[in-house]
């Protein structure tokens, strides 16, 4: 199967824009991340899996799912999703979904990562300088620790990387030298 973020998109797009004419974005976002955890068990994705299964009965595993959104549009996109065998996307288009709602608010997800765990004031500094780069945009801070950038800090958001660790100089004096 081709890769499921591409298999993705246009599903989570979609939803994103059904869920917003309804006013019901946090409910779909609910719903998905519900779908995806049933989606996750081995039991269910063998059952979704067997070609002997009719889609009927796959859409009525999924439709059991206990979510807050029309059940009309909530079958439909199901049946969708079982008939061009698109199932096993299902996180994927709940991340993006999520994603594309965290954008509408104004959210910006951030992941820093860095040698060693940073303390309060380096966390509070980090903070204040990517509110600065995001201006009027709320920031979600995430922390990870990788020891093998031995110092400095990488920043992930969307497409954005700034990798200002020491790792990553090294590797661009490599590049640089090689050139």
């Amino acid at each position: 199967m081709a890769d499921l973020i591409t298999v993705a998109r246009p599903y989570a797009e979609a939803l994103y824009g059904l869920a917003k004419e309804s006013g019901q974005e946090q409910a779909w976002a609910d719903a998905l991340q519900v779908l995806a955890a049933m989606i996750a068990d081995a039991q269910a994705r063998a059952f979704l899996s067997d070609p002997e299964r009719a889609e009927a009965e796959k859409v009525a595993l999924l439709s059991a799912a206990p979510v807050k959104v029309d059940s009309k549009a909530w079958e439909a996109f199901l049946a969708l999703l079982i008939h061009h065998d698109r199932w096993p996307a299902t996180a994927e288009i709940g991340a993006l979904f999520s994603e594309a709602l965290r954008h509408a608010e104004g959210v910006v997800d951030v992941l820093v990562t860095s040698a060693i765990a940073l303390d309060a004031h380096q966390k509070t500094a980090v903070q204040s300088a990517l509110e600065r780069r995001f201006a009027g945009r709320k920031i979600a801070f995430r922390e990870a620790v990788d020891t093998a950038l031995v110092g400095g800090l990488v920043i992930h958001t969307g497409d954005l990387t700034i990798d200002a660790s020491v790792r990553g100089q090294v590797q661009q004096l490599a590049r640089t030298l090689r050139s």
